[in-house]
């Protein structure tokens, strides 16, 4: 089973010294709000292949890999949300980009969130894909997170990573298929994206970073979309998102894990194209 990679090539931008990745995908002259895709922790934008490759036949996409991850550079430093988010507006400003849906999987999610909230002038919409937007509070100091960030600070990081890659991808489909996909999407950016990047991000995100704030600045229309990953699903509060963001709609994929983008694409897909077509109308707060 044999699945094509990401057929694009990146594009760079260089902002304090480090090359900022993307790439670009659609019509000379597209319909609609553009969208702006943010990759999770330890990937990059083949995460959202089908996505762009959907898209892009009517809008313009704009897919980044957040410093430190897939084609960006990965400079000795902190990598923080806000830090993520700021690189992110930059780039969107840079390019030109006007009012975009901003799309974020994974840790591209709470990013998005950060982005959103800290720009609050930049975006037209939000959407999260399985993403631990506010942390529960029983989450921040669980053996469950703790050991992990003690595994990816840990001699044997790369064995970490892609346990845990492979552990919250999806379970319910054909074994061959899983494991197409995983080693054409997930692997190799997750082996790739050096272990200083991943501890800091990781680390930054569980002990450091307070998303309340932006959450309760987010004021336009938003979507959070979830799979089926009792990990996930546990360390995330989504009622206070909801009690912050009352604008908030929800969905959930069917029978499909964590890389919902590229296992259940046609799912993702119909959800987003149905927040654009109608979630958009809504005014936020």
């Amino acid at each position: 089973m044999i699945f094509d990679p990401p057929p694009w090539q990146p594009v760079h931008l260089t902002r304090d010294g480090a090359k900022l990745a993307h790439i670009e995908a659609g019509p000379l002259t597209p319909e609609g709000q553009p969208l702006l895709l943010i990759n999770g922790w330890t990937g990059d934008h083949g995460i959202f292949t089908p996505q762009i490759r959907h898209f892009s036949k009517t809008r313009r996409v704009v897919a980044v890999d957040l410093r430190g991850h897939g084609a960006s550079d990965a400079p000795e430093q902190d990598y923080t949300m806000a830090g993520f988010a700021d690189d992110i507006a930059w780039q969107s400003r840079t390019l030109g980009l006007v009012k975009p849906v901003v799309i974020g999987h994974s840790l591209g999610g709470a990013v998005a969130l950060e982005l959103c909230g800290r720009h609050p002038d930049l975006a037209a919409g939000l959407v999260m894909i399985d993403t631990i937007a506010l942390p529960s509070p029983d989450a921040a100091g669980s053996p469950e997170i703790e050991g992990l960030l003690a595994g990816v600070g840990g001699p044997d990081y790369r064995a970490v990573v892609r346990e845990m890659a492979w552990s919250i991808g999806c379970d319910y489909d054909h074994p061959a298929r899983r494991q197409a996909l995983f080693d054409t999407f997930i692997l190799g950016p997750c082996l790739r994206t050096p272990q200083h990047v991943a501890y800091s991000a990781l680390r930054n995100m569980i002990r450091h970073h307070d998303p309340v704030p932006a959450a309760r600045a987010c004021r336009i229309p938003m979507a959070y979309i979830s799979a089926d990953v009792p990990l996930v699903e546990a360390a995330r509060d989504l009622e206070l998102l909801r009690e912050l963001c009352p604008q908030l709609v929800t969905a959930k994929t069917l029978l499909a894990g964590h890389f919902n983008t590229i296992e259940v694409a046609e799912q993702v897909n119909a959800m987003i194209e149905r927040f654009l077509a109608v979630g958009l109308r809504s005014r936020g707060r």
